[in-house]
């Protein structure tokens, strides 16, 4: 039993970081798609894209390790982490006269495991997500 406890233990906690690293991955994946659906279909200009995009991905991502809120009113809607960009944001009028919003979205998260373990990094990983939604507004 000796013998055996510390391999347990170790598998545990890497099962543990792993669930955790997979979590917050798909959480921020997720929230950069709901941004960018929402920026392509609600945003008047690229200055309101770059607000909704962050309070949008800010609001979904407060369980996740590494989320570090901000400061004022709403400090989960304005968060420090993840860092939330906009690559490209556009609303054109396509053949029908309708407006055609487009956006990317990119969003990126500093991930630390519990435990350090040998042969990886203990601090510094980072979990990126990116989106791009186009979509005719008004229908």
């Amino acid at each position: 039993m000796a013998l055996i406890l510390p391999f347990l233990l170790a598998f545990a906690g890497g099962a543990t970081d792993f669930a955790r690293a997979y979590q917050a991955s798909l959480t921020l994946e997720s929230g950069v798609r709901n941004a960018a659906e929402y920026v392509a279909t609600n945003s008047a200009n690229a200055g309101a894209a770059a607000t909704d995009a962050r309070r949008v991905v800010c609001l979904e991502a407060t369980g996740v390790p590494g989320f570090t809120a901000g400061t004022g009113v709403n400090p989960n809607e304005n968060c420090t982490a993840p860092a939330v960009s906009i690559d490209s944001f556009s609303i054109t009028t396509v053949a029908a006269g309708d407006p055609m919003g487009s956006v990317h979205v990119n969003a990126t998260l500093a991930f630390n495991t519990l435990v350090p373990w040998p042969f990886l990094p203990h601090d510094g990983w980072t979990l990126s997500a990116d989106a791009t939604y186009s979509v005719l507004r008004g229908r």
